[in-house]
């Protein structure tokens, strides 16, 4: 199968030789299968031919050899030159990406098997793992969340050492725990209305479980907010038209994205909700589209709106066949995987920057709420408009409602003149 990116026998014969000879032609085919470009394909084969020369040069025989020391040697040996200011991507990282697709080939194919990372304990090991998983099942937080937390408390519990130690963990006291909250606080890079809240449920599920003598919670500085606070920063009309106007229909990519903003705007979905779209959720014959729940909502069912129907359908048409994903939206490229809720939001905050758009924060939110803003300017009930953007509690969408200029424009109380 080399031969379909190939037609040099020199090339070919270099190839088919040393310890990962055996497994070209394998590959060659597996990047195929997988709808790789000849420019993409050609890279990855080419990057995994260098690192194969690098094996035979150092007496690597048998591909069961293959180690992390092996790799990290040949990256050193490949760009040992500094890379020039001025390149768009990391050279050492895309050849780092290439030999991914390499060893993901041979793993699959069970040609090797990768060591088992060590886990590396910490002292506070045995408290860190147990709360991330009570996080996991009782709160239901995605995996992303979960290592941003995990993140958090590792830097907060590091300065410890040996004091988060089980035996020692729970002679702490208040005076010693409020000066390392403090210290934290001062020192700590995340957004400190984030970092509170991690730390005080990590306190109190300390306190619950009596991993210390008392709940520390309270010592947690608590920054003062306001129900309802904010304004929704939503987007007039005519700029979402811009924004609509400045993507190119005819290609695979862009008529993906039109499908999927024209998807958000049309129903004030978010960004996830839009990457975990499945096929099975569009009922074509009934003309509805469900919207499955996430963030703790409710799934809802929709009428399709057509233009959004038909946006999707002209998408289908560049859509990758012969995939195992059930998700509408993949990706252009090979290896062609569904796209995730951070691709979707860097896409539309993309597109609005292209179309000349400059909301601060703008992105998939932004749609979100200029639905919510619209649907109240057209005397949409408060209820109705909870029920389609899946909220469990209408509570949730009267932040909405400060919005609604001609509502307030009716109770909003004269200018008091001058006696």
């Amino acid at each position: 199968m080399l031969e379909h990116w190939y037609k040099e026998k020199r090339t070919l014969v270099d190839f088919r030789r040393g310890p990962l000879g055996p497994y070209f032609d394998g590959l060659a085919a597996h990047l195929r299968a997988k709808g790789y470009t000849r420019s993409g394909g050609r890279y990855v084969l080419g990057k995994s031919c260098l690192f194969n020369a690098f094996l035979i040069e150092h007496g690597v025989s048998r591909c069961k050899e293959l180690s992390e020391s092996l790799v990290e040697a040949f990256m050193e040996a490949c760009h040992s030159c500094p890379v020039a200011t001025g390149f768009r991507r990391d050279p050492k990282e895309q050849t780092r990406r290439a030999l991914k697709h390499l060893f993901a080939y041979l793993v699959e194919i069970r040609a090797f098997t990768p060591p088992k990372p060590k886990p590396v304990l910490k002292p506070y090991t045995w408290l860190l793992d147990p709360f991330v998983q009570h996080l996991r099942e009782e709160r239901g937080l995605l995996e992303s969340v979960l290592k941003y937390r995990c993140s958090q408390l590792s830097s907060f519990l590091e300065p410890l050492g040996n004091g988060a130690a089980r035996e020692r963990f729970k002679t702490l006291t208040a005076m010693s725990m409020e000066k390392l909250l403090r210290d934290h606080f001062r020192k700590s890079t995340s957004h400190p209305s984030s970092l509170s809240i991690t730390l005080r449920e990590f306190l109190h599920y300390c306190a619950r479980h009596l991993y210390t003598q008392a709940d520390f919670s309270s010592l947690v500085p608590s920054l003062r907010s306001y129900r309802h606070a904010s304004l929704p920063k939503g987007m007039e009309d005519s700029r979402l038209e811009s924004m609509l106007k400045s993507i190119p229909r005819d290609t695979a990519g862009g008529a993906r994205d039109y499908a999927i903003i024209l998807i958000m705007m049309a129903y004030g979905i978010r960004g996830i909700s839009a990457a975990q779209l499945l096929l099975d959720d569009i009922d074509w014959h009934r003309s509805r589209i469900r919207i499955r729940a996430c963030k703790g909502g409710k799934e809802v069912v929709l009428p399709l709106v057509e233009a959004a129907g038909e946006a999707v359908v002209q998408y289908l048409k560049h859509r990758r066949t012969g995939t195992p994903y059930r998700e509408v939206f993949l990706s252009v490229k090979a290896p062609f995987r569904p796209m995730n809720s951070m691709g979707i939001s860097t896409m539309v905050r993309r597109y609005l920057v292209e179309a000349g758009v400059k909301t601060a924060g703008s992105g998939s939110r932004t749609l979100r709420h200029s639905w919510a803003i619209r649907a109240l300017a057209n005397d949409s009930p408060i209820k109705s408009i909870a029920d389609v953007l899946g909220h469990r509690c209408i509570d949730t969408t009267f932040i909405y409602a400060k919005a609604d200029l001609n509502s307030l424009r009716e109770v909003a109380l004269p200018w008091p003149g001058k006696d």
